[in-house]
């Protein structure tokens, strides 16, 4: 068997970046880029973002997201976007047909592109324990923090659904919590909860993925306060592993063959507050192994945000899941799911909206008045 510095040796890292080049590979991966020169602009496609934050920079060959902070080279953009580690990334990379991209920024390929291998979501058990012990921590800290909780009341989510979603608030303490229960910080800080003694995700609320059993397996964090000035701090901010779609396995615990899809995280727990099975995208980006996982279930209600990049997702993914798929607009010029729930009728209004493209077939969403 060969060595990992014997591999390592066998791999020419200037040579993949000169034969991948950054713009054509983050182009290839679905992200329109704008503007020309020393900088491109788009979405980045590894958290929420619905302003453009992902800075290409093609003289360096190197990417930046001001809005999550990931960053590196296309070694790194294809590793994150695969969920493999850098020398099983360059290796493929490596013996890979290069993407080039033409006069026109149009993306091709001398041959096929290789197929993306679903990102390996297994955690360790040392991982399961930090993750599963942050999300206990934060969610004791919800109950007395009463700024953490008028927020949630505020985008219209009570407390039942928080206790019910485990949902908490990083109010510090979690380094402390870690090494009194014998857990490995340096295994914390992999996961980008820790930077040294100092909690990343201080001051957020945390949303958590939980598995059939109620056990968390990861969490976004919204930041409570946003500084008015930009891009210092990012809206959401996501654990260090490959994102799910949001909610999945209870949504399959409910057999309820229909999935209602939305975008971001409180749509979700909007979704949840109101009863349903649902999932959220946590973006407009699909990947391959999301795009399976909707189609175990009969019937997909695709709710997606309003705005054009929501819309155009929603189509897309629409043509993807074929005759199962069901596309319905928010009701009354509401942007996404969670403002249309803070409004007045909000849920009776979407049921009003379901029942208009489900006409046609029977369907398993509850109505308004059950939980």
């Amino acid at each position: 068997m060969m060595s990992g510095a014997a591999m390592a040796e066998r791999i020419d890292v200037a040579a993949i970046r000169a034969a991948h080049p950054i713009l054509a590979v983050v182009a290839a991966a679905g992200v329109e880029l704008s503007g020309t020169g020393r900088r491109r602009l788009g979405r980045c496609p590894f958290h929420e973002d619905r302003a453009p934050s992902l800075v290409v920079y093609p003289v360096t060959a190197s990417y930046f997201c001001f809005g999550c902070g990931a960053g590196g080279d296309v070694v790194d953009f294809v590793g994150r976007l695969q969920g493999t580690g850098f020398r099983e990334t360059a290796a493929r990379l490596a013996a890979t047909v290069p993407a080039t991209a033409g006069g026109d920024g149009a993306v091709s390929h001398r041959s096929p592109p290789p197929r993306q291998r679903p990102p390996d979501t297994r955690l360790t058990a040392v991982e399961a324990a930090v993750i599963e012990t942050a999300v206990a921590h934060a969610a004791a800290a919800l109950i007395r923090h009463d700024a953490a909780r008028r927020y949630l009341a505020a985008r219209g989510i009570d407390d039942a659904t928080a206790r019910a979603l485990r949902l908490g608030v990083a109010a510090g303490g979690l380094a402390a919590v870690l090494q009194r229960r014998g857990l490995d910080r340096a295994v914390a800080g992999r996961l980008g909860l820790l930077a040294g003694t100092r909690e990343r995700f201080a001051g957020r609320i945390l949303v958590p993925d939980l598995d059939g059993c109620g056990r968390a397996r990861w969490f976004t964090g919204r930041a409570l306060h946003l500084p008015s000035s930009g891009n210092e701090a990012p809206r959401y901010l996501n654990l260090r592993r490959p994102a799910p779609l949001l909610g999945l396995a209870q949504a399959a615990a409910a057999r309820a063959g229909t999935v209602v899809v939305v975008e971001g995280p409180f749509d979700w727990l909007t979704a949840r507050a109101w009863g349903l099975p649902a999932v959220a995208l946590l973006g407009t980006h699909v990947s391959t192994p999301a795009l399976g996982s909707l189609r175990r279930f009969r019937r997909v209600v695709l709710a997606l945000d309003a705005d054009d990049p929501g819309q155009r997702a929603a189509q897309a993914l629409a043509a993807a899941l074929g005759d199962r798929a069901t596309v319905v607009a928010l009701p009354g010029g509401a942007h996404d799911l969670n403002d249309l729930g803070r409004r007045p009728g909000g849920r009776a209004a979407f049921d009003a909206a379901l029942a208009a493209v489900l006409a046609d077939g029977p369907t398993d969403v509850p109505r308004a008045g059950g939980r």
